[in-house]
This record gives structure tokens, sequence and C-alpha cells, in this order.
């Protein structure tokens, strides 16, 4: 394992998706987020990526200059065509967008189509929340038939279809941040754990024949990634599918129609119209506090809170650098003799 400073691996990730034809606005945009990414301990949709976005980009199956547009625009509703471009570029603008118009109506939604690859959702629904909003971010798709099978089937047919929630919280803190995916973890963590050459635990995937694997390596070969919680995971990403993939104007990823992309649907709640926005902040404050007072359970020395397990890595990561594996790195440095760019 190798550690980098994490204003270096901006730099350097810049320079590489510049020369991949981005924009330097859209190439800082598309750095910044993957290295906070990393920073936050989320190294699935870290770094990691390059390799997959730019390859996309070589392929012509990503535009590196695309500019996302509005096309559709009815009350508190609206579309926004990314035209293929970087999925990070075109959900920043959707999230704005979202916000703009849950400030006029109180409340949006606002549909992402022909969009690729958006990232962690979690940082367009603090986004939202960081302006005062509650912000609701959902998104499927990605891999053509999916990687997901649903509670009691051994066939894909889902995406990890991830959800995010963000709220703002009161005396200067963070927004409090939820960000999931309904399999039992992102797809991200299983290139991960090969990268390392480390095995997974036994409740995350299946292989091609539907038996229980602890290889990472099965999942690529045909295997699939099973939901959290059982039912109750296998019916979030259902409901995911349906709105974050249908009314974005996609077909659901196990069906021929579907090709790639990321559907995504952005939603946000302006709190003025409901409460005040001090008493919400004031109360979700109290019940956070109330929460890390709770007796704990036997076993438990600690009750953590969404987002503190991120904190603390990002804390530790600033300090200490980010740890990549040496197959990424060496993916990053392939990239760049490939591109002609210098490594720092």
């Amino acid at each position: 394992m190798l550690t980098f400073d994490a204003a270096y691996l901006t730099s350097f990730a810049e320079k590489l998706y510049e020369a991949a034809g981005a924009p330097p606005d859209y190439a800082r945009i598309v750095a910044e987020s993957l290295v906070k990414t990393n920073l936050l301990g989320h190294d699935s949709h870290g770094l990691i990526r390059t390799k997959m976005y730019i390859g996309k980009a070589q392929d012509g199956s990503l535009q590196p200059t695309a500019k996302p547009e509005l096309v559709q625009r009815s009350g508190a509703t609206a579309i926004v065509d990314c035209h293929w471009g970087f999925g990070q570029v075109g959900a920043r603008y959707g999230t704005e967008v979202a916000a703009d118009i849950a400030r006029e109506f109180g409340m949006s939604s606002v549909a992402l189509s022909q969009v690729n690859h958006i990232g962690r959702l979690g940082e367009y629904a603090q986004m939202l929340a960081e302006q005062g909003l509650v912000g609701i971010v959902m998104t499927a798709g990605s891999m053509f038939g999916g990687s997901v099978t649903p509670y009691a089937a051994a066939e894909r047919v889902f995406g990890t279809n991830p959800m995010a929630w963000a709220v703002p919280v009161k005396n200067g803190r963070a927004p409090l941040v939820l960000d999931f995916a309904t399999s039992v973890v992102a797809e991200g963590k299983l290139q991960v754990a090969r990268s390392k050459g480390a095995s997974v635990p036994e409740d995350w995937i299946y292989n091609a024949e539907g038996k229980t694997s602890i290889d990472p390596h099965d999942f690529y070969n045909g295997g699939m990634l099973r939901t959290f919680g059982g039912y109750k995971g296998a019916g979030l990403a259902l409901m995911v599918e349906i709105i974050a993939t249908l009314l974005a104007g996609f077909a659901p990823v196990s069906t021929s129609e579907f090709k790639t992309g990321n559907p995504t649907m952005i939603m946000a709640m302006a709190i003025d119209r409901f409460t005040t926005p001090d008493r919400f902040e004031r109360l979700v404050e109290e019940l956070l506090v109330r929460m890390k007072s709770l007796r704990r359970a036997e076993g438990f020395d600690e009750l953590l809170l969404p987002g503190e397990p991120e904190a603390r890595s990002m804390e530790q990561r600033l300090k200490e650098g980010i740890p990549l594996p040496e197959t990424v790195w060496a993916e990053l440095t392939e990239l760049a003799a490939e591109l002609g760019v210098a490594v720092p």
C-alpha cells in the first residue's frame, strides 16, 4: 500500500482528465470529487474509478466536454440532459437546479438523463443541506444486466441502487449525511478487495452458480451482489430502480433497452415551507446528542452516527495521507504514460 498527499493526487488526477479531453474546470470537479471520496474513506468511489472514466472517454461512451442542459421544466419538476458527459459535472448542475426549484416551490424533483457514473451520492445530498435544504438522491444502473440479485433469487436484475439523504444541523456542524447502497456493499468495494488480493465476507456475493463466495473475482465472472436486509433491501432496490430509472427516461438495467448510464433522481425540500429552520436544526441537534448519550448494548463501546466514520477518516488521511493499493497507483501511472502526462 502506498500513501499520498490529497493535494498531490488532486493535481495529478486533474492533469489526467485534462489530457483525456476534459476542460480544466470539469477536470477539477471530477478530480476533487474522487480525492475527497478517498479522504472520507470510501475508496470504492475514489481514484480507483479513474481508469474506468478515462476508458469511457477513449471509447466514446463518455463525452468529456459535454455540458449538462436543462431540457424540461414543469412546476417543481425538471429533467437535466447530461449528454453523456462526466457524471459528477451533470450531478452538480442537477443539484443546483433542484435547489433553485425547491426555493421557489418548496420542493423539487430533478431527473438526470444520459448520465454517466456520478460517484458518491452523499456529495450531492450534502450540497443541498449546506444550502439549508433537505436533500435526497437516488441512482440506479451503471452496468448492463445489473449487478445485484434480490432476496431469494440467484440472478442479476438490479444495480446497486444507492440512496443518500442529508439534513442541516445546528451549531455549525456539518450536515448529517446518510449514504448507502441497497446491495450489501457497493460494487466498488469488490474492486478494492480485488485490488488488494483480499477475500470478502460470506454475505456479500454469490458466484455464477448462486453459491456463497468470499472471492471477489467470482463477482466479475458472472456472480452477483446480494441486497442488504433480506427482502427489505430488495424492496428498496426495486423502488429505486423504478423511480430513478424510469422517470429519467431509462429502461430497467436488466432489460435489453438499457445500455449504460447512471439514471438519477435528485430531490430537495425547503425546510421553511414546513417549519422554521432554526427549530428544525435545533431538534435535529438534540436528537443526535440524545442518540450519542444512549446506554450501550452489550458488546458495543460506541454508537456512531452517519458521517462520523467519514469525518474520522478525513482527519486521519489529511494528516497521514491517502492509502492507495499498488495496483491502483500502477493504473494511474500507466494512464499517465499513455496520455503523455508526467507523474509529478
